[in-house]
């Protein structure tokens, strides 16, 4: 009967670890699995996703790069933690010593002219400047004619975050989204950085100057764009040019004397030429290119970053320390089922040293009690009452 309390007991604790690392992995990958319902991961979730090679799992394939001022960073993609910081490997990485604006962009083709397309990025994470306000802004933009130039005029940008990313839920920050109508059957989508602070020394006076030499990362993931709706421009055909009536030829008839028609044997008639008739031709009615509008997508409203000078940190703290991934929900998530299965085991272990005990002082009571008897020389058991009283 113990036995079998304590093998109900370890199974129970078993299948608790079980269920808490699979509530765990599930809340690990809450965010990039549609945990923002107004913010959805059109990468991963939308099959109308135009981003090609959107979450890097091609490298660096359909990307381009650009610098607008600063030092030259490099982009790679990462596979392997921690070299990739990111739910969901690999992603794209961006290493700089010095400050730098720039980042990525890709263009998207076969668009329809009049209609409208939304963007956003779900990953955007840096380190070490991610515990401070004011050291990187970033923002996505769209340029609705196809242009791959950062500074033109035509992008449609998001507004420019400065904010930390850890006061974004789950890491992600819902401002990183754009929309815009598509003036040409090419867009173009950006990712811009703006790492400045390393170039702002004197607005972080409390950080060590040693912080300012160390290298800095970007990672970047799951960049998606899709149409939302509008009215796609009816694309401009040439109208074919209506022929001109065809000219009756001109006929010369040369005066003659009755003589001379007398004598001319034949008699040559001359036939006037039957007038062509003109074929009138109308051009049949262009046909109009049609779209099917996708559910729209209002974008959340966005907080204007103010400037506000970033908070002075503790002087115990001199410099802000690498963001730790979301491997904190494995053991939250975990607890309660860990928690219920040691409780189990150890009442199991409680009640069998428990019954150890009792059985043992049963065994000993036992002992005590039994008295041995012993034969006397006639053959006759006698006990030791026996030879007491003799």
């Amino acid at each position: 009967m113990l036995q079998r309390a304590l093998i109900r007991c370890f199974a129970v604790f078993l299948l608790g670890v079980l269920g808490g690392l699979a509530v765990s992995s599930l809340r690990y990958n809450a965010p990039l699995a549609g945990a923002q319902s107004d913010f959805p991961d059109v990468c991963v979730e939308n099959a109308n996703n135009l981003v090609r090679n959107c979450q890097f799992n091609e490298g660096m394939g359909n990307w381009s790069t650009f610098v607008e001022k600063g030092s030259n960073p490099t982009f790679g993609v990462e596979s392997e933690f921690p070299a990739c910081d990111s739910p969901q490997c690999p992603a794209l990485r961006i290493q700089a010593i010095d400050w730098f604006i720039g980042g990525i962009y890709q263009q998207i083709p076969n668009v329809m002219p009049g209609a409208t397309y939304w963007a956003n990025v779900i990953w955007l994470v840096y380190h070490p400047a991610g515990k401070i306000d004011g050291t990187v802004g970033r923002r996505i933009g769209i340029d609705p004619t196809g242009g791959t130039d950062p500074g033109s005029s035509a992008i449609v940008w998001s507004p420019e975050i400065w904010n930390k990313f850890d006061s974004c839920p789950y890491k992600i920050c819902r401002e990183l989204q754009v929309q815009a109508t598509a003036q040409n059957t090419t867009i173009t989508v950006f990712i811009r950085i703006a790492s400045t602070w390393k170039n702002r020394r004197d607005e972080f006076s409390f950080v060590p100057a040693q912080f300012f030499g160390e290298p800095e990362s970007f990672w970047i993931d799951d960049v998606g764009l899709i149409p939302v709706g509008g009215t796609p421009l009816a694309l401009a055909t040439s109208q074919p040019e209506v022929p001109t009536d065809t000219p009756s030829p001109v006929v010369s008839v040369e005066l003659t004397t009755p003589a001379e028609v007398a004598e001319a044997t034949p008699t040559s008639v001359v036939s006037q030429p039957t007038e062509t008739a003109t074929p009138s031709l109308i051009p049949s009615p262009t046909p109009t290119l049609t779209l099917t509008r996708l559910p729209t997508i209002t974008p959340t409203s966005t907080r204007t970053p103010t400037s506000t000078r970033p908070p002075r940190l503790p002087t115990d703290t001199p410099h802000p320390t690498a963001t730790p991934t979301p491997q904190v929900f494995l053991l939250a998530g975990a607890l309660p089922f860990v928690g219920g299965g040691i409780l189990c085991l150890g009442g199991g272990v409680l009640a069998l040293t428990v019954l150890s005990g009792l059985m043992w002082m049963r065994a000993r009571r036992a002992g005590m009690d039994y008295v041995p008897r012993r034969r006397s020389l006639g053959g006759e058991e006698r006990g030791d009452e026996d030879d007491s009283s003799a």
